[in-house]
């Protein structure tokens, strides 16, 4: 089987790239009159810098808010407002959703992508993947873009002002990378783009969760201080570049991200944040692949240090917790799962068993 790898045309990462959006875009040729597409709070943060940088390059600006959820009604409204518009690209301006958003439009109107994230809250910028959900916050699936965005643009100075649970849930996300990626290779998977994972891609997912653990709690002291140091940057690089392309190149979903999005059933989850419950629920794969103590107690540490959930109750479960354990696994147990990438027969009683002993084990630390 051949390597496959999928990777964004350009990623920029540093301080102020978010001057330069205009430049790359006339540079990469993505055209002329761009659609920006962004939440209310990001598109007050970049709107200044995008259209002078787009006026000095000439490039006509049309700009809409997202409507904060990623239907496919959504979708559906941002690229009839690009078609009408007759514009050449779309950005997306913000977090995973908005992100998200704005890449499933560009598929039927098959044009370029430009993303710029706001935040280090999840790996989505760099994905060719669309996580889609009910009006209700349910997770319905996923669609693809043919290729990876055409442009990243990480502007590090925006990024350390956001608040810090934004970070702590992208290294929440950036954290299961390297478990998942184990989980899905000693299972067979093909990866996202139909073919096998290159060793480059196996290394970055080792990378990015390494670096998430090693130097994630200095990169938080980074950010409460509001110093861009070159910790600061690589966790910001293992959150938005490392985990998005690794994923993807390594079919790395497995248990993991299959919790997450099972759970989103329970009205109880959903005010927390996608690497929120990453975090927890990377926790919960670690248990149920029977991971060395010392391991498992390092990564729970980790956890702790950064303001990652660790019990039920933090995700919302502190009421009739079994009863809502057994709801949220018997949805991240379904035929198709990625819960069934893990390497080993996965059951209801398993899973829940793992989440049990999570709290459990949560629990000491909290008592601590």
């Amino acid at each position: 089987m051949s390597v496959i790898i999928g990777n964004p045309g350009r990623y920029v990462q540093g301080p102020g790239t978010i001057k330069q959006i205009g430049h790359h875009i006339s540079t990469m040729e993505l055209g002329e009159r761009g659609l920006v597409v962004g939440g209310k709070t990001a598109l007050s943060q970049t709107q200044a810098a995008i259209t002078e940088s787009f006026k000095s390059q000439g490039i006509t600006q049309v700009t809409e808010i997202f409507a904060g959820e990623v239907t496919r009604e959504e979708i559906d409204r941002l690229a009839e407002i690009g078609k009408k518009n007759r514009v050449n690209f779309l950005v997306g301006v913000g977090g995973g959703k908005a992100i998200d958003a704005a890449k499933g439009a560009t598929i039927g109107l098959k044009l370029p992508l430009v993303v710029v994230p706001t935040v280090a809250a999840t790996d989505a910028a760099c994905s060719a993947l669309v996580a889609m959900f009910s009006e209700e916050h349910v997770f319905s699936g996923s669609i693809f873009r043919p290729r990876n965005p055409e442009l990243v643009l990480v502007s590090t100075d925006i990024i350390i002002r956001a608040p810090l649970r934004f970070l702590a849930a992208g290294m929440g996300d950036a954290l299961s990378t390297k478990f998942e990626v184990e989980a899905a290779q000693k299972s067979g998977i093909n990866n996202f783009h139909g073919g096998a994972a290159a060793r480059s891609s196996l290394e970055i997912a080792k990378w990015c969760t390494d670096t998430v653990l090693n130097h994630g709690e200095a990169a938080k002291r980074a950010a409460e201080e509001g110093i861009l140091d070159q910790v600061f940057e690589q966790v910001v690089e293992a959150v938005i570049f490392a985990s998005s392309v690794s994923f993807e190149n390594c079919a790395g979903l497995a248990a993991a991200h299959a919790l997450t999005t099972g759970f989103t059933v329970l009205q109880e989850v959903q005010p927390y944040l996608h690497g929120e419950l990453v975090g927890f629920f990377t926790l919960a794969q670690l248990i149920l692949e029977k991971q060395p103590k010392e391991f498992i107690d390092r990564v729970f540490q980790f956890c702790h240090s950064v303001g990652l959930p660790l019990t039920l109750g933090e995700i919302g479960l502190q009421d009739h917790p079994e009863e809502l354990v057994m709801k949220g696994a018997e949805a991240s147990c379904r035929n198709g799962s990625r819960v069934h990438n893990e390497p080993f027969p996965v059951t209801l009683r398993t899973l829940c068993e793992a989440l049990m002993e999570t709290d459990r084990i949560g629990s000491q630390y909290r008592r601590e």
